[in-house]
């Protein structure tokens, strides 16, 4: 595909042309056809890994008896190949706007979407640029801000422009500690001469979720092969929670249990690398990433 069409001006924002190039290429979570990931999305919910979005999710109750339940308005920031707003779709009714700056990761969430029925406006746009109607109640971007030049610009941006004052917004990404053992695993790796046909062996051998074999490619050129990611933490991001007028609500740091303490979190924090260590040491698949779910006061 010529990338010289995509609408991304990198010099004026925080997107990174490298990481477009890369994920056209392939994009992440992407299975061997639409068929099959419409059926795991039928016979999976990933909304159950977040306990915290159903909820959120769910249409409102109308103080009418008579009226129709209203549909609670998703804006998905980096969708991919479409697995979460094609599921919340699904499940929930939701209504679901989602962007991602690679063309080829929306054509094939388009066709997902045709398979499940599910009406979910998909676009190509960058995040950087991308100016919705109305903010949503609820957004949503895991796993990609991440991988921009502006990490915490695009975090503003989520929660600045992308969430209605009283909504809320679900972010995921690497975390500082967490992600190191992992990385420092395959960096140790690659510095001793493994092909990458050996550091694919190796990573099949930590993650053996994976029956499709273009599904578990796309995951290991996302964990190991991509060109560039930053990684974070809750420390890093309550200042800018605090100057955004966001409030922390959960996080994947205590399981999404209730917070009673914030010095607590950022103490439990720094154990995940040592849990991180302790599940490679094991032979397991760790990616070493959190998730914060923040409203908007």
């Amino acid at each position: 595909m010529d990338l010289s069409d995509v609408k991304v001006t990198t010099n004026e924002t925080g997107a990174n042309r490298e990481v477009l190039a890369f994920y056209t290429e392939m994009p992440f979570d992407y299975r061997g056809d639409a068929a099959k990931h419409a059926a795991s999305i039928r016979t999976t919910n990933p909304i159950d890994s977040y306990p915290v979005l159903k909820p959120l999710l769910k249409p409102k109750k109308s103080l009418n008896p008579f009226a129709q339940r209203q549909r609670t308005n998703v804006l998905e920031v980096g969708c991919g190949a479409g697995w979460l707003s094609n599921a919340i779709a699904h499940y929930y009714s939701a209504s679901v706007q989602a962007i991602d700056f690679n063309p080829v990761a929306i054509e094939r969430a388009k066709e997902i979407s045709r398979i499940l029925g599910t009406n979910v406006e998909f676009d190509v746009a960058d995040l950087f640029l991308y100016q919705p109607e109305t903010p949503a109640e609820v957004s949503i971007s895991l796993g990609v801000l991440h991988h921009t030049n502006d990490c915490l610009g695009a975090v503003r941006r989520m929660f600045d422009d992308f969430t209605v004052p009283g909504g809320h917004s679900f972010i995921g990404l690497y975390h500082a500690y967490g992600r190191k053992p992992f990385l420092d695993h395959f960096s140790s790796l690659q510095s001793k001469g493994f092909s990458e046909d050996a550091l694919l062996e190796e990573y099949r051998n930590l993650d053996s979720r994976f029956k499709d074999e273009t599904h578990l490619v796309s995951w290991f050129r996302d964990q190991v092969l991509h060109p560039h990611e930053t990684q974070h933490s809750l420390k890093e991001l309550l200042p800018v929670m605090a100057d955004c007028g966001m409030e922390l609500k959960a996080t994947s740091i205590n399981r999404f249990q209730p917070i009673d303490s914030v010095e607590a979190l950022l103490a439990q924090e720094i154990e995940m690398e040592k849990l991180a260590r302790e599940r490679l040491d094991a032979g397991a698949y760790f990616p070493g990433f959190f998730v914060i779910l923040a409203k908007k006061t």
